[in-house]
């Protein structure tokens, strides 16, 4: 990370020392830039990483120490005599004392030592600048603390938190930092020295879920706390790191909220499958309880439920639910959730209740399809589905009642439609099977799509006049009514179904013009 260029100022009128310098291989990231000057300069003191004093000086070595890079290295070079000679003050601003003679090998045995105090201690400035701009890019509480609970070293985050500078807070106990009353100690609140013994008991790092009233009010922290041991294995200390999961657990909670609240049943799965979450509209739908669901296989339970399945038309299952009395028709869709890098991490099951929506289709459908007094198909359906049903043959039976005008003029409208309804009944009872709408007035379409011959038409015409006669003569009002009935079949598939009926009518005029009450089948 650094380059260290260190210059070497020595003052002195022996040539030992640049031979000397120059045998030493530098350290790592060293290099080393000797100048040997017979005479004390103050200017070139003060350029220099290491000063070494070998000559005589008019200064004392206090002002040479002031005059030399703060830092720098001073060192003072004599004979026993007058090492004993310096002051106090000189021998304190010196960073060491060589004691002259200097043999060779001396002489770079010095320098080494010079050379791995000024590595040490620029690797340990390096190292603290690491750690305490880390500490501070780091958004969580960190902190270290000695064996005894001191905090000796903390971040801003930490200092955000308890609302206090680093300076005041270093050197300090738990309660003084979070500023914890006598009566909140007593009841165990807001405490968080017990883990700190738990992490000294096990030896090794432990998390923990822990509550701490912080000058930004109740936080929750989730909490790493791990030992710290000296250089015998011993325990010096612990270091932490709090992340605040206050916001997240807030958001957690008003997830919930939410989820609870939705008029919807919901269900969360992870990105392996499993149940993570349902809400109360989801227990009440499929009669189950979060401990039945929650971490079973989300394929595995909806296999479950699928027997009672559809697939809408927008490709969305559809299951009939009944449970206390109650029929449901639920709507399943999921749709995927994923994080900040758009990773996929699970699915949210959205089952939604269209029960009204599917019985207002019904009823929607039913009154487009059906004929509003009878119940029975009307024109329109009956064209769709006869048009779209590819059958090998398909057989008409045209009904209509004889002397019906006379119902109306007689009784009056209430009745005859009474008796179209009568009818109607009457012909779903006879023919359950069959496709049956109403096409006007008194008038009835019969169609059946399976293979059959005229003896067949004939008999379930026969069938339909009796039944109908018997209604007919039980009634005062009826017994004027017969029925006629005109049958066509084809099996020629180009055969529109407009021919067809036209045929099945002109039977019908046939049979009413031979005398009412008849069946006539003119092709076959």
């Amino acid at each position: 990370m650094y380059r260290c260029k260190l210059a070497i100022k020595i003052f002195s009128r022996d040539d030992i020392w640049l031979s000397q310098i120059r045998k030493i291989e530098p350290l790592e990231n060293f290099e080393y830039f000797p100048v040997v000057l017979s005479e004390f300069n103050p200017d070139e003191a003060r350029k220099g990483d290491i000063v070494i004093i070998d000559v005589p000086v008019q200064e004392s070595l206090a002002n040479i120490r002031r005059l030399c890079k703060q830092n720098a290295f001073l060192i003072f070079c004599g004979s026993s005599g007058q090492a004993d000679g310096l002051s106090k003050n000189d021998m304190e601003s010196c960073s060491d004392i060589w004691m002259t003679p200097l043999s060779p090998q001396l002489v770079s045995f010095h320098f080494q030592q010079v050379f791995k105090q000024i590595k040490l201690r620029k690797d340990a400035y390096l190292t603290h600048t690491y750690l305490h701009t880390a500490m501070d890019s780091i958004p969580d509480l960190v902190w270290f603390k000695d064996i005894r609970g001191s905090h000796l070293k903390v971040n801003n985050a930490f200092c955000n938190a308890v609302g206090k500078t680093r300076s005041d807070v270093e050197g300090r106990g738990h309660y003084y930092i979070w500023d914890i009353e006598p009566d909140e100690y007593a009841c165990g609140e807001y405490i968080c020295l017990e883990s700190e013994e738990m992490v000294l008991q096990a030896r090794k790092t432990c998390v923990f879920d822990e509550r701490v009233k912080s000058k930004q009010g109740m936080r929750q922290f989730k909490t790493y706390k791990s030992p710290l041991f000296d250089e015998d294995g011993e325990l010096m200390g612990t270091v932490g790191v709090a992340h605040d999961v206050t916001d997240l657990g807030n958001m957690t909670v008003e997830l919930e909220i939410i989820l609870r609240s939705m008029p919807f049943a919901i269900l969360v799965y992870d990105d392996k499958g499993r149940i993570t979450d349902i809400n109360r509209k989801f227990e009440e739908y499929f009669e189950v309880k979060p401990i039945n669901v929650i971490g079973v296989d989300f394929e595995k339970w909806k296999k479950s439920i699928l027997k009672n399945s559809k697939v809408n038309e927008t490709g969305k299952i559809e299951v009939c639910l009944k449970n206390k009395g109650i029929t449901r028709i639920v709507e399943i869709s999921e749709e995927p959730i994923v994080d900040v890098f758009d990773s996929f991490i699970g699915k949210l099951c959205i089952c939604r209740d269209v029960t009204t929506e599917r019985t207002f289709e019904e009823r929607l459908m039913l009154s487009a399809n059906t004929d509003v007094l009878t119940g029975l198909y009307n024109r329109r359906y009956f064209y769709e589905r006869i048009e779209n049903c590819h059958a090998p043959q398909v057989s008409l039976l045209y009904v209509d009642l004889d002397n019906f005008k006379l119902i109306n003029d007689l009784h009056g409208h209430q009745v005859g439609d009474d008796t179209l309804k009568t009818v109607g009944d009457i012909l779903g009872f006879c023919c359950p099977d069959d496709l049956i709408c109403r096409i006007g007035g008194d008038e009835f379409l019969i169609a059946m799509v399976e293979e059959c011959n005229q003896r067949e038409l004939e008999h379930k015409a026969a069938h339909i006049l009796e039944e109908m006669q018997k209604v007919f003569d039980a009634s005062e009002n009826l017994k004027i009514l017969s029925v006629s009935v005109g049958i066509a079949f084809s099996r020629d598939p180009k055969m529109h179904i407009d021919q067809l009926i036209k045929q099945s009518d002109l039977a019908l005029l046939s049979a009413k013009r031979s005398g009412k009450s008849t069946i006539l089948c003119l092709y076959g």
